[in-house]
């Protein structure tokens, strides 16, 4: 009989402490003024605006070309993957899809450095195919290569460290007669 005597006062007690937690997370208004709504600060700052383009190397970048198509001449016929562009930071690249497998004719020249290279290659073949040809700027080099079957890729970049913001080069691959 008396060893239900700790149960009922046990009970209360935890009702208290449970109805004490509930009321514990309920949200009570403040009778102060809200504060000041802030003004939005921007999550990040806004992007820096472009660089703008030097007229006056733009204008030697055009000149170098012009005596770049002059060095060229004429694109020839069957012309297989041609293109140009600047030498500045990292050259310029091209490519094509697809050639069929032969000798090329590979003509290529510079204008604006002392030097340049032009990288063709066919990274898709086992162990890869590439050919480099050196560039003396100024004059124009041509040289034969053997071609795969497939994808073909080329590069043209400086071989010296002195500016070459303005410098251009071009090149084109026709069949090899």
């Amino acid at each position: 009989m008396g060893g239900n005597r700790w149960i009922r006062p046990t009970g209360r007690l935890l009702v208290l402490a449970c109805s004490g937690m509930a009321l514990g997370a309920c949200e009570y208004a403040d009778d102060s003024p809200a504060p000041a709504a802030a003004s939005p600060e921007p999550s990040r700052p806004a992007p820096p605006r472009p660089p703008t383009a030097d007229p006056r190397v733009a204008e030697v970048a055009a000149r170098n070309q012009a005596q770049l198509d002059s060095l060229l001449g004429p694109s020839p016929e069957g012309v297989v993957l041609a293109g140009s562009g600047g030498l500045g930071s990292d050259g310029f690249r091209t490519s094509v899809i697809g050639i069929s497998k032969g000798s090329y004719t590979v003509t290529a020249a510079c204008v604006g450095v002392r030097a340049a290279s032009l990288s063709i290659s066919q990274s898709d073949r086992r162990g890869g195919t590439a050919h480099e040809l050196a560039l003396d700027c100024g004059t124009v080099t041509s040289t034969k290569v053997n071609l795969e079957v497939g994808p073909v890729s080329a590069h043209g970049f400086r071989m010296s460290t002195e500016p070459g913001t303005a410098a251009v080069a071009g090149f084109w691959i026709v069949p090899a007669p």
